[in-house]
């Protein structure tokens, strides 16, 4: 049992709120709460929902998931296809030459057949400028839209946050192409290098401007800002080519 789920059992039990109440109140699963409290998962999907329910601040349900995120025998590196998608970034000549994108919107075909599952990467748990820890952590598994069904290394993440709003909106599902050559204009996952060694990679969803000199230049739109990192500190660069609602 972490911290997180101490604290989460405590106050729903001083609140009178049974797990299955709260499942009804925040639109999520009685087994998904039920994980929550026994410890299983450290980032719950509608964590902010949670939050409010169960009147905890959200700088502290904030807190208390990194810290379960971290405990002893958790990774703190990057899955290994990640780490695979890593070494075949291209170079930032490459992308400064490239021309702008669109970012693809096509809603998702369902069929009856069996689909295969995409892994939702990192920890929700981002702050106004829309960070998230890559600790190797899969909070979820998803269906693989038809455009990633060859992708080996394809993921997903969920927007978290207002940072990018209105082109990402928070709870929306981005479906990410790692080894899609990144272009000007393309919202896409920036990793960084985190600023403590011991910690987990940094990462960012934004629009990529280009390289200007040693930095790499982003846009994001709320507030309209750029946001530039050294070049030496950026691990990855990767595409997002789907987003939509859960």
């Amino acid at each position: 049992m972490s911290k997180l789920s101490d604290v989460v059992s405590r106050r729903a039990a001083e609140l009178n709120i049974s797990q299955t109440d709260l499942a009804e109140r925040v639109g999520m699963s009685q087994p998904s709460i039920s994980d929550l409290f026994n410890g299983v998962v450290s980032s719950p999907r509608k964590w902010r929902e949670i939050a409010r329910e169960l009147q905890i601040p959200e700088e502290d349900m904030r807190q208390l998931m990194i810290e379960a995120g971290r405990e002893d025998g958790k990774s703190t590196r990057l899955p290994r296809i990640v780490q695979e998608a890593i070494r075949d970034t291209p170079s930032p000549e490459a992308i400064a030459h490239q021309p702008n994108g669109m970012i693809d919107k096509t809603p998702i075909p369902t069929t009856g057949k069996p689909v295969r599952m995409l892994p939702v990467l990192g920890e929700v748990v981002g702050g106004s400028d829309g960070q998230y820890d890559f600790n190797g952590t899969v909070l979820d598994y998803v269906a693989c839209p038809p455009s990633l069904a060859n992708v080996a290394d394809a993921y997903a993440v969920w927007i978290d946050g207002e940072s990018m709003y209105p082109r990402f909106k928070s709870g929306e599902l981005a479906y990410v192409h790692p080894r899609k050559p990144p272009r000007r204009g393309d919202d896409v996952v920036v990793q960084v290098r985190p600023r403590d060694h011991d910690m987990p990679p940094r990462g960012f969803v934004k629009e990529l401007v280009g390289y200007a000199g040693d930095k790499l230049v982003l846009k994001q739109f709320n507030p309209d800002i750029r946001i530039e990192f050294p070049r030496e500190d950026v691990v990855s660069i990767h595409v997002i080519t789907l987003s939509g609602q859960y």
